[in-house]
This record gives C-alpha cells, structure tokens and sequence, in this order.
C-alpha cells in the first residue's frame, strides 16, 4: 500500500498553493477574495495554527482547482488536474459554475431541437408501422 505524503504545516500549504499556482501569497489572497492580506499572514506567520473549513470552502469556492483535502488535511496533490475529480469536489462543495442566460438559452435550444427530431422519428415509424425499439 502506496503511503500518502502529508504536510503538516498550513504555512507550507498556502506556499506550495501560490507555488502550484505560479503566484505569489499576495496575489493568491487576492485570487481567494480577500482585501487584505491578513488572513494568509496570520496562517503564514503561525498566528493562526490551522486551516478552517470556512477557509477552504472559501478557496475551494473561489479556486476550484486547489484540493480542499490539500487544504485541510495536507494531503497531496496540491491543486486538482482531473476533471472528474474536479467536477466531484465541486458538488460535494456545493460550488456551482458560473453559466450565463446565453448558456441556459443554447443548451435549451439543443434539447427542443433533440425532442422535435425524436418526434418526427416517431411520427416516421407510425407511418410505416414498424414497431418502436
């Protein structure tokens, strides 16, 4: 059985996210939404001794490619590469993505266009009394 890397310092976790990110601690604050920098200095400067759940769920929210487990826990990998993984993080997170009306409206348009084409496909086989699959 393969033995999980842990890192145990919070510090070291918003370093190596910035890292991962090709940013620096600043400007991942920035990124997570915070106008000042001192909720990562307290976690930087050992002032505050661990990461939150409220904290990761904010990350996590605001950057969904950082690992909430990574976050809470140490465990590697730092960000999320896999798709799938992603996608599972993000319901189990309840953050949704962003989709605009112009979205809504195509994806609606594909479905109406699907269930007229299936009509006429059965409207089709009635004519010729062949018998539905």
């Amino acid at each position: 059985m393969e033995e999980k890397t842990i890192i145990e310092n919070p510090a070291e976790r918003i370093k190596m996210i910035a890292k991962a990110m090709g940013i620096t601690v600043r400007d991942l604050s920035n990124k997570l939404g915070y106008k000042t920098q001192s909720t990562l200095s307290s976690i930087i400067y050992g002032k505050t001794s661990s990461i939150t759940v409220t904290f990761a769920e904010n990350a996590v929210k605001h950057c969904p490619e950082i690992n909430y487990l990574f976050l809470t826990k140490g465990e590697l990998p730092v960000l999320i590469v896999d798709n799938s993984i992603l996608q599972l993080q993000k319901q189990m997170l309840g953050v949704a993505d962003e989709i605009t009306n112009q979205q809504i409206l195509a994806k609606l348009d594909v479905i109406a266009k699907t269930q007229i084409r299936i009509l006429k496909e059965i409207e089709e086989l009635k004519k010729t009394n062949k018998p539905l699959d």
